[in-house]
Formats: structure tokens, C-alpha cells, sequence
């Protein structure tokens, strides 16, 4: 392959993919399921997507040669995975390219409230109350999350939970703000 198409397929890397590197070039030569709860425990507050993606992805990153693969001899023939030269490659340029795309919120109340003028029974004021006392528990949970790593976690990584925190107490607002209103949203 030359230089033009392995830039391309660096870039072609899907953010699942930089989500593997990264958690591997941060923690560590892993396992899927050990990837899976680092994961779980960092980036899994504020980045959803299926969990099951975490162990097919390390396998497609070996085959494109972005990490080294060994399998466990005997046992349960687990498969740890170290990141190799051309994964910190993908990585540095990732990094030095500005980041593109839209922002997600995915949340089940939004679309329910989207929906609502459909179902004339539509309780909105209950529906609000619920997700604001949704989100408002999120908050603390990150905001728990955020100063239990505060002594071990670097400031960006801090910053990822202070964002978190934010959005899910801007979330409880808009709706204890709907809830309020006199027909109920």
C-alpha cells in the first residue's frame, strides 16, 4: 500500500476505532472484555454505542496492523492487544486534525416529547418530571465519578465528567422548565 492510501485509511477510521486505540495506547496492552471495562468506567459516561463492537473492532485494527495481537496459549485463548507503531500513527494524525460531525444527544425522553403532539394522552408534565430527576441523578453520578478520579485522572480527562456534569444539569433544567409550565409542556 502507498503512503496516499494508508492516509486514507487512517482517516477512514471509524470513532469506535480511535476509541480502541486510544483506550489502548492510554492503558495498555488489554483484552476486549478488559477494554470493555475501561470503557465502561471512563468514556462510557458521555460515548454510547454497542459494547459488542469492542471486541470485534481490536480484531479488524490487528488485521489493518494498528495493533499486535497475541493469543493465549492454551486456556481460554484470549486475545490481548498492544498497540503498534501504525496504531500511534492513526492516532497522532486523528489528533492533529480538527474535530468534524455533528454533536449527538440520543435521548428516549426527547423523542418522546418530539412524538407527543401525536398521542393526545401524552402525560408531558410527567414525562418532564421524570427526565429531569433522570438527568439530575446522572449529575451526580458524574459529578461523584469527577472527584473520585480527581486525584488520579489527568485534567482533560477530568474536563470530559465537568462536561457531562453540565449537560445533564442543562438537561434537568429544560425539563423542570416543562414541567412547570401551566399545561404541563
Amino acid at each position: 500500500m502507498n503512503a496516499i492510501d494508508h492516509t486514507r485509511d487512517l482517516r477512514a477510521l471509524t470513532p469506535t476505532a480511535h476509541l480502541v486505540l486510544g483506550m489502548v495506547a492510554l492503558f495498555g496492552p488489554m483484552t476486549s472484555y478488559q477494554l470493555e471495562q475501561r470503557v465502561a468506567a471512563t468514556v462510557g459516561s458521555f460515548w454510547l454505542f454497542p459494547h459488542s463492537q469492542l471486541y470485534a473492532e481490536p480484531r479488524k485494527l490487528s488485521e489493518a496492523g494498528l495493533l499486535h495481537e497475541t493469543i493465549e496459549q492454551g486456556g481460554r485463548k484470549r486475545r490481548t492487544y498492544a498497540l503498534a507503531d501504525a496504531g500511534q500513527a492513526a492516532l497522532d494524525m486523528w489528533f492533529s486534525e480538527p474535530a468534524a460531525g455533528r454533536t449527538e444527544t440520543r435521548d428516549p425522553g426527547l423523542l418522546k416529547l418530539f412524538f407527543a403532539d401525536l398521542a393526545g394522552t401524552t402525560d408531558v408534565r410527567r414525562l418532564a418530571e421524570g427526565q429531569a430527576g433522570t438527568h439530575r441523578a446522572r449529575a451526580r453520578e458524574l459529578e461523584a465519578r469527577r472527584r473520585q478520579l480527581s486525584g488520579q485522572a489527568g485534567r482533560h480527562m477530568l474536563a470530559t465528567l465537568e462536561l457531562g456534569v453540565r449537560h445533564a444539569n442543562t438537561f434537568a433544567e429544560f425539563w423542570e422548565q416543562l414541567a412547570a409550565e401551566p399545561d404541563g409542556g
